[in-house]
């Protein structure tokens, strides 16, 4: 009897497990034609007229249907273009489909493709609606995108935040150094762009981890797809200074598939055009990156003005990518690059340090002289699955600069050579995904300050490892992950400002564990992060214990509308050259004392993010108000004369804090081909500052100051392309900031304007480009300076040639100037600036 019961049971669940497999329509819709497969084709079931269920076929024709009608009832395939199918079900099971072709004729309709179209977290635009002839590169299409921002130095923004990869047909061949693509690739080889929000780069972690990563995938046209790409530029021209001869050379090639990938690059010149960001990493692809500082750093050369027009330099660069794909999980890329520089420039700077008793002013003039040599080696194998994940990362880095003032009498060396390995494997199993990871770099800084009266020495060696696992599981919507890691820095000096040496350590050595949850319930996703750190400082003989708990939650109301808050709490001790507690000078005359203090630090972070997107309006719009406060132990007393600036570190318990509302926009209309974007900040920041002086009888007296800084900044852009003869692009961007220091000193505030117009018309094959740049500068006590730019291109275009002639700088402008505040001080700089040149380039494509 138990037996036959048993046997029943067993034959009935064997029927419940066919009816089960069986309640599912599903199919593939292809073209009758070709056999290709068809997306997005409606599949629709219909009850008499009335339609009570739907799908849509995925990018491999594919569909599946829950199946819960009793009857028979009709299904109704439809795809503009394809003749529309009607078939009869009763049941449920499989059922392909060949759709035929067809010719419509509409009367009186006017049929026009999206630029724009978008399916769950991917935003998909089609370039060829964005692009004109006028433009060259990629970059030049992408900076038109409603949404999409490129900044000077080639960084790509979406809704203001940087994307986190930069991929070509699903592969990063440079590793986040993607303006070695930006400035290369052609414009007329690229189909579409997608942007992938909310982008999980491990696909074991998919649907475990919440990510707010972007990504951006180019796709190529077909084409151009595998084939070779390779463009030689050469030219030359004649500056205003000294009648100096100028150089342009380039070769580069690049071949993009699917399969594999190359991207080769060599490129020269002295005419201004900043080629060191090609080097750059503009992304972080979530690489864990070991932390450095150092004690000597080389003075920057910048200005709020385009970095062309201020650059003196001989640049030479040269890069080598190839990547390899095996199949969708499994990939090899190797890197390496080098850049050569040599970057002159003569400032004038006037300092004016603003005291509780008196105000000091410091004039200096001085031309200065840096030659850099950085090159870069990486090496990454990657297996990318859902089952598993393994990633080992190998990298060499190493760079040289030398800067020299002869004014100024110094020379400043700083170096750096690292070598590092990251390791990170991922195991998915029934019970859960187990994580390990393993960091380990060394790193070589020598230093080196010479000056008249002698020289200091800086040899700083750092060892780093951080290995870690870590155990998560998902149940239910709810994630749970544990990760417990040892961490450990040897951190030495040998500082040397006599002949004998001075030595310094500042190893420690750091146990954690963190926890770490997440709950997905509908529209709301929340997370909790509480991390819990002992660290100990052996030489110092110092140990803590840091807990720095973070959340975020999100609540997404529809495809448009989306809301999050985030809050941190962060505790940590200072860097190594903080912890150094002795006497050390910096540059020629401004020296830094630890005094034998340890400093600490504690963070709040609070942000208030909401966000809008209308992909068929071409609508974007973000707002974010973030506040952030900053508690320390101790503080930098500052005592100011015209020989000598001194900090001293004292202990001292203080604050600062700061406010920031920053939202920006962007609206493209289709009908008048033009893109518009606006981005908006308003910030304040509050601090303290410790100022030594002495009194009438010569004692010595500490103070305390306290200081805030407002500003806002307004940066309005505009692209229009209403005709392929016509194209003009605006871009704006105004500031106004003031402080106030203690509570009687106000400084004058400052409000900088700075309008850039670009025309392009062309006649034919030939295109006329003419720029106009407008500076309004406050330099504080009333006065401001006007400054006005003008360039004009003409570019012959003919098959694979393109020759340009450039006239920079028509009115001759040589000098420039402006003002900023800085915490208790105002810092005006007189700079040179490139004067009336002229350019003749050559473009060849092979």
């Amino acid at each position: 009897m138990n037996r036959l019961l048993l046997l029943m049971a067993f034959l009935s669940f064997l029927c419940f497990s066919t009816i089960s497999r069986a309640q599912t329509l599903s199919g593939k819709i292809t073209d009758a034609e070709t056999h290709q497969p068809l997306e997005a084709v409606m599949i629709s079931v219909l009850r008499g007229n009335m339609m009570i269920d739907y799908t849509l076929t995925d990018a491999k024709g594919q569909y599946s249907l829950p199946w819960k009608h009793n009857g028979t009832l009709q299904l109704n395939v439809s795809l503009l273009g394809y003749k529309r199918e009607m078939r009869n079900i009763s049941a449920a099971g499989t059922l392909n489909i060949n759709l035929q072709a067809e010719s419509i004729m509409l009367k009186e309709v006017q049929i026009r493709p999206g630029r724009i179209n978008t399916r769950k977290d991917t935003v998909r635009y089609d370039l060829a609606q964005f692009a004109s002839s006028k433009n060259v590169h990629i970059k030049d299409v992408l900076k038109k995108l409603p949404g999409v921002d490129v900044d000077e130095n080639g960084q790509v923004k979406y809704k203001g935040k940087a994307i986190d990869h930069y991929f070509v047909e699903g592969m990063d061949v440079t590793g986040g150094r993607y303006n070695q693509i930006n400035n290369n690739l052609s414009a007329k080889a690229v189909k579409s762009a997608e942007i992938m929000e909310n982008y999980q780069s491990v696909k074991a972690l998919k649907g475990k981890i919440n990510s707010d990563e972007v990504a951006l995938n180019l796709k190529l046209d077909p084409k151009a797809r595998d084939q070779w790409i390779t463009n030689g530029t050469l030219g030359t021209g004649w500056s205003d200074n000294n009648d100096k001869l100028l150089w342009e050379a380039g070769l580069n090639a690049l071949q993009l598939g699917k399969g594999k990938q190359s991207v080769y690059n060599y490129k020269t010149n002295n005419n201004g055009k900043d080629l060191s960001n090609e080097q750059t990493r503009l992304t972080g692809n979530n690489q864990q990156q070991v932390p450095l500082s150092g004690f000597l750093s080389q003075p920057g050369i910048s200005a709020p003005l385009d970095k062309n027009r201020l650059l003196f330099n001989e640049t030479h660069t040269l890069n080598g990518n190839r990547m390899y794909k095996w199949n969708d999980d499994r990939s090899l890329r190797l890197q390496a690059g080098y850049t050569h520089d040599i970057i002159q420039q003569q400032r004038g700077n006037t300092q004016i340090y603003y005291q509780p008793t008196d105000t000091i002013q410091i004039d200096e003039t001085y031309h200065y002289r840096l030659r850099s040599d950085i090159a870069n080696l990486e090496l990454r194998y990657e297996d990318n699955s859902s089952r598993n994940y393994i990633s080992n990362r190998f990298t060499v880095d190493g760079e040289i600069n030398r800067g020299r003032s002869e004014e100024l009498g110094q020379t400043l060396q700083t170096s750096q050579l690292s070598a590092g390995n990251y390791f990170n494997l991922i195991r998915n199993r029934e019970s859960g995904t187990w994580e390990f990871r393993s960091v380990t770099q060394y790193t070589y800084q020598p230093a080196s300050l010479l000056l008249e009266e002698g020289k200091s020495k800086f040899n700083q060696h750092n060892f780093y490892t951080d290995n870690s696992a870590a155990y998560l599981r998902k149940h239910n919507g709810f994630t749970q992950q544990y990760k417990a890691g040892i961490q450990g820095e040897r951190a030495t000096l040998k500082y040397t400002p006599t002949r004998q040496p001075n030595d310094f350590n500042a190893s420690h050595l750091s146990l954690y564990l963190t926890p770490y949850f997440q709950l997905e319930r509908g529209k709301w996703l929340t997370t909790l992060s509480l991390p819990l750190k002992a660290e100990r400082y052996f030489s110092q003989q110092r140990s803590f214990l840091f807990f720095n708990p973070s959340t975020y939650l999100r609540y997404k109301l529809d495809y448009h509308w989306t809301f999050s808050l985030y809050g941190s709490l962060k505790r940590s001790a200072g860097d190594f050259s903080d912890l150094y507690p002795g006497l050390y000078q910096t540059d020629y005359r401004t020296w830094r004392n630890g005094n034998g203090l340890f400093p600490t630090n504690t963070t709040q972070t609070y942000n208030l993010y909401g966000e809008y997107k209308n992909t068929v309006q071409e609508f974007f719009i973000t707002a974010a108000l973030t506040y952030s406060r900053s508690n320390r132990n101790t503080l930098f007393e500052q005592s100011v004369s015209e020989d000598a600036i001194v900090y001293t570190r004292r202990e001292l318990p203080n604050h600062s804090d700061s406010w920031n509302l920053s939202s920006t926009l962007s609206k493209g209309i289709y009908d008048w081909h033009l893109k518009t974007s606006l981005t908006l900040l308003l910030s304040r920041s509050n601090g303290e500052q410790l100022t030594r002086l002495a009194d009438s009888k010569g004692n010595q007296q500490s103070l305390l100051q306290t200081y805030r800084y407002d500003y806002l900044k307004a940066e309005p852009k505009i692209i229009w392309s209403p005709a392929d003869v016509f194209e003009a692009e605006y871009h704006a961007t105004l500031g106004y900031g003031g402080s106030k220091i203690g509570s009687d000193t106000r400084l004058t505030p400052l409000l900088d304007f700075v309008q850039r117009l670009h025309l392009t018309f062309s006649i034919g094959q030939v295109d006329l480009r003419l720029s106009g740049e407008h500076y309004r500068n406050d330099l504080g006590g009333n006065t401001h300076l006007n400054t006005v730019f003008a360039d004009a291109s003409l570019i012959y275009k003919r098959k694979k040639w393109r020759l340009e002639a450039t006239l920079n700088n028509l009115f001759n402008k040589k000098e420039y100037a402006y003002t900023t505040y800085s915490a208790t001080q105002s810092y005006t700089s007189r700079l040179n600036i490139r004067p009336r040149e002229a350019m003749v380039t050559v473009n060849y494509q092979f």
